[in-house]
């Protein structure tokens, strides 16, 4: 049988007596004994000591107001010892710094009208105001469990020690030793349950909430298409350098390569052959040296075109395709009905699908013919790849494939692949028909043509 993942699945099993969600559940409910012992610790010296009620409400308010944040954060990670997911954080950024206003960094009052104005952080104050009844709950279980442990211990050492008690009242004796024994079975799923309704009203109070939760997404959504461009802004800094530093250079040394050959065929043969000067050996290298310096310079500049293709940067969509498409040994048809500029992001996502998807055309497919399409309907661009090859191209094989999801998703697109034994093959990528924010003419440094 499968070992439950959480203490919800535990408890439903026979076995949940002996494994180690038991020890979990105890640990949960007993820090949250020892987190609300504070709170109530303030009311009995605040019952004991203070002249007037109103001086003790004051008192608490204040205390749980500078204390909910913390304790919130602290209960949203404490689930995960009962195998439940973490809490998110419902609350907002505050001046760039997440730890909230009573936290670390200061805080000011800016921060403190901050967070007091946000509807998570009274939640965060009812979380605890309600925990103080649960944590009164959890420290009456671990006081019983105490108790009962020490009478299933001691009550048969004393009857073995011949103490008084069996004598004047053995019926008691033997009731207390039974409810010991069979309380403390009890008390473990008693436990067990308390840190289960515990962990349940910290999910209804702390997780975010509608527009909260639609905040978080938005900051997630941007954020992370933050990352791919500059991500991409990096790769346009190394194509670059790329192009104005190494190629530059492996293009002079092509020359000069190139002058040397010629050089060496303007001199005299036999001179240099008195002068102990193998020519043909020296003409040798020379050709392989400058073929040398040509292949490279011809791989550098397919990596230039792999980084940030230029026709992509200068001219858009369909003639970057086209290119694509004019490289390939496998007949390929495309139809494209866009025209204009989008944002650089949609462009560049829908070229490299393209490009992956003619790879694994060439590579892996055995295809005869395939086709792009490439149309926008409405707000969506389209981009579409099929072939007639054998199919069987899988994303979650951990091919290209599974990269250029993650790159979709993160343009605010969808890919979807269609593959079966036998083909045929298509891929659809949706993006978000996003116009350009720049001219044309600023995606790119113009350059000249190496």
């Amino acid at each position: 049988m499968r070992r439950p993942d959480s203490l919800a699945l535990a408890l439903r099993r026979p076995g949940y007596l002996v494994s180690a969600w038991l020890p979990r559940a105890w640990l949960f409910t007993l820090t949250s004994a020892l987190i609300t012992g504070p709170f109530v610790i303030l009311i009995f010296s605040g019952l004991l000591q203070s002249q007037s009620l109103y001086a003790l409400v004051a008192l608490l308010v204040v205390v749980t107001l500078a204390c909910s944040t913390l304790i919130a954060r602290l209960d949203r990670f404490r689930v995960s010892l009962l195998g439940q997911d973490r809490i998110a954080d419902p609350h907002g950024p505050a001046g760039g710094n997440r730890s909230g206003w009573h936290g670390a960094g200061g805080g000011g009052p800016d921060r403190v009208r901050l967070r007091l104005g946000e509807a998570a952080t009274w939640r965060e104050v009812l979380y605890v105001a309600a925990c103080l009844a649960v944590g009164w709950a959890c420290a009456g279980a671990h006081l019983l469990v105490v108790a009962a442990v020490t009478a299933a211990v001691t009550i048969p050492e004393r009857v073995v020690a011949g103490d008084p008690v069996w004598d004047t009242n053995p019926a008691g004796v033997v009731l207390g030793f039974g409810v010991a024994v069979v309380g403390l079975p009890a008390l473990g799923y008693a436990v067990g349950l308390l840190a289960l309704a515990q962990a349940a009203l910290a999910r209804s109070l702390l997780a975010p909430r509608g527009d909260e939760l639609r905040r978080q997404i938005a900051r997630l959504t941007a954020s992370r298409a933050n990352l791919v461009r500059s991500f991409e802004g990096d790769l346009r800094r190394i194509e670059r350098d790329l192009h104005d530093g190494a190629q530059q250079k492996l293009v002079t040394l092509a020359i000069a390569l190139g002058s040397a050959e010629l050089d060496l065929a303007e001199l005299d043969a036999a001179e240099l052959a008195r002068a102990g000067v193998d020519v043909a050996w020296l003409r040798a290298h020379l050709d392989r040296a400058h073929d040398l310096a040509e292949a490279a310079l011809d791989d550098l500049r397919s990596t230039v075109r792999a980084i940030h293709p230029r026709v992509l940067a200068d001219h858009g969509l369909t003639p970057a395709v086209h290119e694509l498409t004019s490289r390939m040994h496998v007949p390929v048809t495309l139809a494209s009905t866009v025209e204009g500029r989008f944002d650089a992001e949609v462009e560049l996502c829908a070229y490299f699908v393209v490009s992956e998807a003619l790879t694994n055309v060439a590579r892996h497919s055995r295809a005869l013919g395939a086709g792009v399409e490439v149309a926008r309907d409405g707000d969506v661009l389209t981009v579409r790849v099929h072939d007639d090859g054998v199919g069987g191209a899988d994303p979650r094989a951990g091919t290209g494939l599974a990269g250029l999801r993650e790159r979709a998703e993160a343009a605010g697109g969808n890919l979807t692949v269609t593959s079966p034994d036998g083909g045929p093959t298509t891929i659809t990528l949706l993006l978000p028909a996003r116009a350009a924010a720049v001219g044309p003419g600023d995606l790119a440094e113009p350059r000249g043509v190496a």
